[in-house]
């Protein structure tokens, strides 16, 4: 087997054993690639530009072009290549040829169009972001089954969910903690003001000072959750293609208290704040879950249930704050709670912005 050393793109593209090779076709010497691949590595990044365009502009011919049009052709799709090495001059009519880029009216580019837009949809946010950092970066990946602890250079710590990764400085130089989530990950960052935290997780950035707080990114980056349990965070939306934040964007930050959180849905341009599902206790007077009324006032009531719960409840109060309830609440959740305190008082409530909102005649 010759050498090819002297190959460029458009040699590789004008050779028929190359794209039997390219296109899996079985036969002798489209075998040999593969050993002379191994013989010349330095080759092989000028060999994946070369199949990467083969593949997407191979179609079935239906007349032939003039070399101006094979020449759009083939720059649309080098255009979506990673590095913008560009077929030149002689040979564009052998390419053609050699890989069928045949189409009438261009129609046969949307093909290979599609098929490497598919191929760079497959690098994640977490890829994008972490070959994006300028500084080395320690990486975690939990394999096992079971959550793992990590202690982080600052004393922070994150307990990393079964599949998740996190990136980091292992030194935390610059003035911000900035980690890189993939999956989901409970975070417990120690408090220091001179140099926030930031987590990048798929398209929201959390910045915290010190809280806990749960953030779920999944791989498929079209979707991530910020879910608070202690403290405050800022929650911003970042556009795919910025990898560092600027402060235009923090300030459209979304504030988030405990038991409120964040679910982005890619395509979506708002954060939306909701309560969790499952509200948990946060004051440290209600460690018991156990509510007792006896012909006591809404005001109190609901006073109650805020500070229990952290959250904000709106109510009319000319007309309902003094309307009487006797009830026994044990280890029920909060939204239960709430349903049989408005069915008793003849009212109902809604989940708006993260608060709660009930709407009643009084009594």
């Amino acid at each position: 087997m010759k050498s090819y050393s002297h190959y460029e793109i458009e040699d590789f593209l004008a050779d028929d054993s190359f794209l039997d090779w390219v296109r899996g076709v079985p036969n002798e010497s489209s075998a040999q690639w593969d050993a002379w691949l191994y013989q010349y590595p330095h080759k092989r990044e000028l060999v994946e530009e070369a199949r990467t365009l083969a593949l997407a502009i191979r179609v079935k011919p239906t007349r032939e072009l003039r070399d101006e049009e094979v020449q759009r052709l083939v720059e649309e799709v080098q255009q979506r290549l990673p590095r913008q090495r560009r077929i030149i001059g002689f040979g564009l009519r052998r390419i053609a040829a050699g890989v069928g880029l045949l189409a009438g009216l261009g129609a046969g580019i949307s093909w290979g169009v599609s098929w490497y837009k598919c191929q760079q949809e497959q690098v994640t946010p977490y890829q994008q972001l972490t070959e994006a950092c300028h500084c080395p970066l320690t990486e975690q990946v939990n394999t096992s089954t079971q959550p793992i602890f990590i202690r982080l250079p600052d004393g922070s710590t994150v307990v990393l969910k079964s599949g998740a990764k996190l990136s980091y400085d292992h030194a935390f130089r610059g003035t911000k903690r900035i980690v890189y989530l993939q999956g989901e990950a409970l975070f417990e960052v120690k408090r220091n003001p001179d140099r926030p935290f930031y987590v990048y997780a798929n398209d929201l950035v959390t910045k915290v000072l010190g809280t806990s707080f749960v953030v779920n990114a999944q791989a498929e980056g079209d979707r991530a959750s910020v879910c608070v349990l202690s403290g405050r965070v800022s929650v911003f939306h970042r556009n795919r293609s910025e990898v560092r934040i600027s402060p235009q964007t923090e300030r459209k930050a979304v504030i988030l208290a405990p038991n409120q959180q964040i679910v982005f849905q890619q395509g979506d341009p708002q954060l939306v704040k909701e309560i969790v599902k499952k509200p948990q206790l946060i004051s440290q007077q209600a460690t018991v879950s156990n509510f007792e009324f006896s012909d006591t006032a809404l005001r109190e009531v609901f006073s109650k249930l805020e500070m229990a719960y952290g959250v904000n409840i709106i109510y009319d109060e000319e007309v309902m704050a003094k309307c009487p309830l006797t009830a026994s609440f044990t280890d029920r959740p909060l939204f239960e709670m709430l349903t049989i305190i408005c069915k008793a008082v003849e009212a109902r409530y809604e989940i708006l912005d993260g608060q709660i909102i009930v709407y009643g005649k009084g009594c």
